[in-house]
């Protein structure tokens, strides 16, 4: 295909210790696509993800809520149930029978068990696979989710037997799992310990384990959690454990670290083959306190440079980059607000193009122009980059655009050259609203070969290394002075 349509465009317009507070999950808002009764008036909250069906053979992790097993409800965990089907698994929150002060948890462990076997039960026609089904839970409700995975007692009579709820993997955010004299709740379970405490019933061939817990837990102690974990470890389970330090119990369902041990949570099923890795440029990051915030805004290209410009910002700025391929300009228009979050930015790197200016068939594939759909035609691009200059420049932040880079002839889906009818567009825009342009384009032709994969928009390390440096050299000076 020609330039021969973007020709006029061409013509009229070249003259420790937080964490990122982005977030796909809004807190407190997300609600569960279904919920079933799955016992008695006992509820699974599902959350499904998108493009599910009834068919699929989908990962799923069943989350059972804290409160001492007399409190607490199923909601407290809808947004890691919620973040697990953003990922293309099957979120469950689990309700169980609370037990009364001073009361031994029977009936609790009794639901949390006949919860696993419904869903394993019942996966034919939840779109889930019975055999990738992890458990997970805080504080008593990953005392629940570890008792289904190691200890062999206190089933519901009325359950089927014959369906196992032992998980295939184990999430476990300050679980209470030590139970025997001296431990957590010995005082309500007495010498019945054996029946109740997980960490009393290590054994071999109990699921892989990720444990999630606070320094300065007062419930479990770090020494207790090394102690789990070199058990497993020693009948040849897999056992992970991260501290994170300074924090108490309960630490994980408390911002900033309820999304950084979501993340855990996604990455260790990762780790597992359930799901697809997730680029490192997309996971939450640690943030030093008091240190300049600087957003990234971008496609692939930016994610590519994300990592390389922390190393040359580090000590100076914070580097944030949102937790998706920011893709399109009518993309970032519609996940924008999600994106800024509620903390104030100093610096935004914003750039879009190699997705406006694709063509898709009707399966979303990249193809050739004759055979697809352009996202988005010139005009649309310079339409949906006014709004989203506006809504950048409300927050204040100093804005850069960062200008796309080069589509090289045999780019699947795209025509060569067209990036400078779409630059052309944002060169116009971007000086009319007064905003300093980034020509990201110009470090990659002004180089010598070897930046950019053969055929692809996509590049080498070094190629990521010189945009980095790039983005490094106009956002240095833009950071606030004595921060």
């Amino acid at each position: 295909m020609s330039l021969m349509p973007f020709l006029p465009y061409i013509a009229t317009f070249v003259a420790p210790i937080g964490l990122s507070t982005i977030q796909q999950t809004r807190i407190n808002t997300v609600q569960p696509t279904e919920s079933r009764v799955y016992k008695n008036d006992l509820k699974a909250h599902f959350f499904f993800p998108k493009g599910w069906k009834a068919s699929d053979k989908r990962p799923a992790i069943v989350l059972f809520h804290g409160g001492g097993w007399t409190g607490g409800n199923p909601g407290t965990l809808y947004s890691q149930a919620a973040a697990a089907a953003s990922r293309g698994m099957v979120g469950v929150s689990v309700q169980y029978r609370l037990a009364k002060p001073g009361m031994a948890p029977e009936e609790a462990v009794m639901d949390a068990r006949s919860a696993m076997r419904y869903v394993r039960a019942n996966a034919g026609v939840l779109g889930i696979d019975p055999m990738r089904i992890a458990a997970g839970g805080g504080s008593a409700g990953g005392h629940l989710a570890a008792h289904c995975g190691l200890v062999d007692a206190l089933n519901d009579p009325a359950d089927d037997k014959l369906v196992s709820c032992v998980p295939n993997a184990l999430v476990l955010f300050n679980p209470v799992y030590a139970n025997g004299p001296g431990e957590y709740g010995a005082d309500r379970i007495g010498n019945r310990f054996k029946d109740f405490s997980p960490a009393d019933n290590v054994r071999s061939g109990c699921p892989p384990t990720l444990v999630m817990l606070g320094e300065k837990d007062a419930l479990i102690s770090v020494a207790t959690a090394e102690k789990f974990r070199d058990a497993q470890k020693a009948v040849g389970t897999r056992s992970e454990l991260t501290v994170y330090k300074g924090q108490p119990h309960g630490f994980y369902n408390r911002e900033p670290y309820r999304q950084l041990t979501t993340s855990a949570m996604l990455t260790f099923i990762e780790s597992i083959g359930w799901l697809r890795k997730t680029d490192p440029a997309l996971l939450p990051i640690l943030e030093t306190p008091g240190l300049p915030r600087v957003l990234l805004i971008g496609d692939s290209i930016s994610m590519g440079y994300t990592l390389p410009l922390r190393k040359l910002l580090e000590g100076k700025a914070n580097v944030v980059h949102p937790p998706v391929n920011c893709s399109s300009t009518a993309f970032g228009l519609k996940e924008l607000d999600s994106w800024l979050g509620a903390k104030p930015w100093d610096v935004i790197h914003v750039n879009f193009g190699l997705h406006d200016l694709k063509y898709l068939n009707a399966e979303g594939q990249l193809v050739s122009p004759e055979r697809g759909t352009l996202i988005a035609d010139p005009a649309t691009y310079e339409a949906n980059l006014r709004l989203l200059i506006q809504r950048l420049k409300a927050t204040k932040a100093k804005i850069v655009w960062g200008q796309t880079t080069p589509v090289p002839s045999g780019a699947t889906g795209r025509v060569a050259g067209s990036d400078t009818v779409y630059n052309a567009v944002a060169r116009k825009v971007m000086t009319e609203l007064d905003i300093p342009i980034n020509d990201l384009h110009a470090v990659i032709t002004s180089a010598p070969s070897g930046l950019q994969q053969p055929r692809n928009v996509h590049f080498t390390p070094a190629g990521y290394d010189a945009l980095a440096a790039a983005v490094q050299k106009v956002v240095l000076p833009l950071l606030p002075v004595g921060r």
